[in-house]
């Protein structure tokens, strides 16, 4: 029986360093849900039996308990970062509308939660994950957070009592979203207002919002810049609003202004981004912010040439790696993940001749039916070829793979990611721009003295692009404007 908070994180801090079996009683995790066996786990060690209670897990200290994994990066601003988002309860579309947010259920077992974080790593069975850290998380202690997160909550019940909680998605959201639970996208349930079913949905903190929260209020890490410092700000604007705002006076201005105004270099890859980064009034890149980066806003800027319906470049999304996407299912890939969670900043110019004119900015999210249909169609197609061989097609000029190509059909695509082609593990230069696949490559026509440079098990880096033409057609009402 655990009383007071303090109690629970005291004895949350004796798992510091134990295994995930360890503090599962020393029974193997080898048949639990890939996603909830950590959670079983963590509530194990506190004598907890599984159920589907609507209190908190320790109801008498009012403590909810969770497991959430990490990842070390390679690079980046930080060295760890969340693996993915923190699902919280379960979405009950009759019951939520019925009370407002400060007597929600939602709040009331999530207010207070004892965090457990546990490093995943690629090649280490899930019994030997270890628990690096522990936190006790009260939502309300950042009233900036909180704020945005009220937000958000009002956004998820005021759809559903609109009737259209199947119209709901996470890219409505800023912290707290409404992901998808269930065995697969397919899980739906009644709304209360709308005969159309919705599918099950959960309360969520997104997966930047978690890397955040690992990396200020566990390690300390707290360097990032702040947009909004004052709660107030909030109370009658949304904070995307906020950015378009700040935004808003500068469209219509040629780069050549916003470079003078601004004191940047014109002609650099790093022009257009610098260019928002001081209109937003930061010191640092809008992605590196607090509430980019706990939202999952990801900066874009992209060019289209006057009089031409789509982007000048494909738009990138998310770089992978081979030996990552071949052990994933669909339903837990990072891109599913990525996809339903990402919100984009996409600062819009047009280019005619050498000029080019700031005529927008929009915050965008691919549909839940382009990931639901395309999105899932073109990544299982990229990776069961990848597992079973990729066939390449050799020319002095070209090397063509039978991956989905770019189309506006086939919206999302596999394409070259690193600035110089490779088909062996060290570039001619000494760097590495290619990754070894699972298989081996299916080359046709590869001539025999070509062997050596165009290897059987290695492939230039790869990642997910967006069409051009598909990605003019979500910003094109910004060319439309009188």
């Amino acid at each position: 029986m655990y009383e007071t908070k303090e109690e629970v994180h005291n004895r949350a801090l004796e798992a510091v360093g134990k295994t995930l079996k360890e503090i599962n009683g020393g029974v193997s995790l080898e048949h639990s849900a890939a996603k909830s066996g950590a959670g079983d786990a963590f509530e194990a060690w506190f004598g907890k039996v599984k159920d589907s209670d609507s209190e908190p897990d320790l109801p008498e200290a009012g403590v909810e308990l969770k497991a959430t994994p990490i990842k070390k990066n390679k690079r980046g601003k930080y060295e760890y970062s969340a693996k993915e988002r923190l699902v919280l309860n379960i979405i009950n579309y009759e019951e939520v509308v019925k009370s407002p947010f400060k007597k929600s259920h939602f709040l009331h077992k999530n207010k207070r939660i004892e965090l457990a974080f546990y490093e995943h790593q690629q090649d280490i069975y899930k019994d030997d994950f270890i628990i690096k850290n522990v936190a006790l998380y009260e939502m309300s202690k950042n009233p900036v957070d909180f704020k945005i997160i009220e937000e958000d909550w009002h956004i998820i019940d005021t759809y559903i009592k609109e009737g259209k909680a199947h119209e709901l998605s996470e890219r409505l959201t800023t912290y707290l979203s409404p992901c998808t639970k269930g065995a697969s996208s397919k899980s739906i349930r009644k709304q209360p207002f709308s005969e159309i079913p919705a599918k099950q949905r959960a309360y969520s903190l997104k997966t930047g919002y978690m890397t955040y929260l690992y990396n200020t209020y566990v390690l300390g890490v707290d360097d990032s810049e702040s947009i909004i410092t004052d709660p107030f700000d909030l109370e009658n604007k949304s904070f995307q609003d906020i950015i378009l705002e700040k935004i808003e006076p500068y469209i219509g201005k040629t780069v050549d202004e916003l470079c003078q105004t601004f004191k940047v270099k014109k002609g650099t890859k790093s022009t257009n981004p610098e260019i928002l980064k001081y209109i937003l009034g930061l010191k640092d890149d809008a992605e590196k912010t607090q509430e980019f980066i706990k939202a999952n806003i990801k900066p874009k800027t992209v060019v289209v040439e006057k009089g031409k319906q789509q982007l000048k470049e494909e738009f990138k999304i998310q770089e992978y790696k081979f030996v990552n996407v071949v052990n994933e299912t669909w339903e837990e890939s990072d891109l599913k993940d990525f996809l339903e969670e990402t919100t984009f900043l996409i600062s819009v110019f047009e280019k005619e001749g050498t000029n080019e004119t700031l005529i927008g900015v929009k915050f965008w999210g691919i549909s839940e039916q382009d990931i639901d249909i395309n999105a899932k169609h073109v990544y299982e197609d990229t990776v069961s070829k990848i597992k079973s061989g990729v066939e390449i097609t050799w020319t002095p000029n070209k090397k063509t793979t039978n991956f989905i190509n770019s189309s506006e059909e086939d919206k999302l695509f596999s394409k070259l990611s690193a600035s110089q082609t490779s088909y062996r593990e060290i570039h001619k230069s000494g760097s590495r721009y290619s990754e070894k696949l699972p298989s081996k490559i299916k080359w046709i026509n590869r001539p025999d003295d070509e062997k050596e440079n165009y290897t059987d098990w290695y492939m230039t880096k790869q990642a997910w692009w967006l069409n051009k033409k598909y990605m003019y057609e979500q910003i094109k009402e910004l060319f439309d404007k009188d």
